[in-house]
């Protein structure tokens, strides 16, 4: 009897089952957390949406579609018309100025080449860099 193989097996039965959890085994698992039950005089039918509940939400994503459409053509409609609208806009309150003296404005954006050459000259250093990026991403403290 050098190890516990040579034990008669009215011994070894109870070992076994001790070491590899047989009786635990044989019993079914406690659940940690209790099955839900609806409360007494409730059905599932009377808390489940039911198919007036899915229709009603299929309503709901079909009217959502049908305004972002109708969002997406007046946008784009307005962004259409705005030249159209400056145009009028510029008639009404320039209309005592001669064609010359309106375009004169326009030109103030030609001369931004100029004006950056004009600012480098009075400020040495003004935008020879460009702006440098952060090493880090910002964590807003």
């Amino acid at each position: 009897m050098n190890t516990w193989t040579d034990l008669p097996l009215a011994l070894t039965a109870p070992l076994t089952r001790i070491v590899l959890g047989a009786d635990a085994q044989n019993e079914a698992p406690a659940p940690a957390v209790p099955e839900p039950t609806l409360r007494p005089g409730l059905d599932k039918t009377d808390i489940t949406p039911g198919i007036e509940g899915f229709l009603f939400t299929a309503l709901m994503v079909a009217m959502a579609v049908i305004v972002l459409r109708l969002m997406v053509r007046s946008v784009r409609r307005v962004q259409q018309r705005s030249p159209d609208a400056e145009a009028m806009l510029v008639e009404r309150h320039q209309g005592h100025l001669t064609p010359e003296q309106r375009a004169a404005g326009e030109q103030l954006d030609a001369d931004a080449g100029d004006r950056l050459a004009r600012l480098q000259a009075k400020y040495p250093g003004y935008l020879a860099e460009p702006t440098p990026e952060p090493r880090e991403p910002d964590t807003g403290r």
